[in-house]
């Protein structure tokens, strides 16, 4: 069926390093229906893009709605590089920039953000630029934090993106168990809250992270800290280490952007550190709704 047929405004992608989405996306950003794979950006030649593409989202791509990009495919290195954009940045800079691949000019990709001091590049940011945008935020400035493989801190205000900073937790928190002592015989998070406390607290009071981390194996020698929990008290140093750098200003809101799993472990680590208004957004949704923000941009 037709994207005219079937209510479809916008087929969006929302592309990640390790995770492929494909989005039909209705009016206002609402989500009609919604495939996944696990071919992210980071294991695709340029070639492998459409291809890909194509197999998602299989009986979509009949050209009657257009086709928005978010996230890694605009890497340098995979489908198309397609320029960063210096912060600030409003959700027009982001559609007035949007670029196509020579393969697919019927298609576009969001660019990414990057921070710039003293005239050098020092941050950059693809796809988290889009969640931001698809947020419903009061007027005034915001803190938003976007959890994942790097967690973003963002400064933004509704329709811009005024700065923000990476934390390469996720990823961090992945190297460690599967290439360091401290990940023998580590099984998954998600299993001992107090074990993640207790990282969180150890973290929050001593500032020399890479000290505390191995504080794992110590915790484990000393039977103070069982392997099965491990995962946990190791992922709860390294969101405290986070939330630590930021701790000067507890009192503000702070909007977690991200999949219910990691925005329920980052208001805990939150909450423990003492912020007081801790609030949270699908990240999912707002990814189409950003996504559908950004065209309706582009169309004007």
């Amino acid at each position: 069926m037709s994207g005219t047929q079937d209510g479809a405004g916008l087929i969006g992608v929302d592309w990640g390093t390790s995770n492929l989405r494909v989005l039909r996306i209705g009016e206002g950003g609402t989500v009609l229906e919604s495939r996944s794979d696990p071919r992210g950006a980071a294991g695709l030649a340029p070639s492998a893009f459409p291809s890909v593409l194509a197999e998602v989202a299989d009986g979509w791509l009949d050209g009657a709605s257009p086709i928005l990009v978010c996230g890694m495919a605009g890497a340098r290195g995979r489908w198309r590089e397609v320029a960063y954009l210096p912060t600030p940045a409003t959700l027009a800079d982001l559609a007035n920039a949007l670029s196509s691949p020579l393969d697919r000019p019927d298609l576009r990709i969001v660019p990414g953000l990057k921070a710039v001091a003293g005239g050098r590049m020092i941050d950059v940011m693809r796809g988290e630029e889009t969640q931001v945008m698809g947020l419903d935020l009061e007027p005034g400035s915001h803190r938003i934090v976007a959890p994942g493989t790097h967690s973003k801190w963002i400064a933004a205000r509704p329709g811009q993106i005024v700065g923000y900073r990476t934390f390469m937790t996720g990823e961090l928190f992945a190297a460690i168990r599967k290439g360091t002592i401290l990940g023998a015989g580590m099984g998954e998070p998600g299993v001992d809250e107090g074990a993640f406390a207790d990282g969180v607290d150890r973290a929050l009071t001593d500032p020399a992270l890479t000290s505390a981390l191995f504080s794992v194996r110590v915790e484990t020698l000393a039977d103070r800290l069982r392997p099965d929990a491990a995962a946990d008290y190791l992922s709860g140093l390294l969101i405290g280490a986070e939330i630590a750098a930021h701790r000067q200003d507890t009192h503000g809101t702070v909007t977690l952007v991200g999949a219910d799993a990691l925005n329920a472990r980052y208001a805990a680590a939150l909450e423990i550190a003492g912020f007081s208004d801790v609030r949270l957004a699908d990240g999912a949704a707002a990814v189409a709704n950003g996504l559908w923000r950004i065209h309706q941009a582009s169309l004007r």
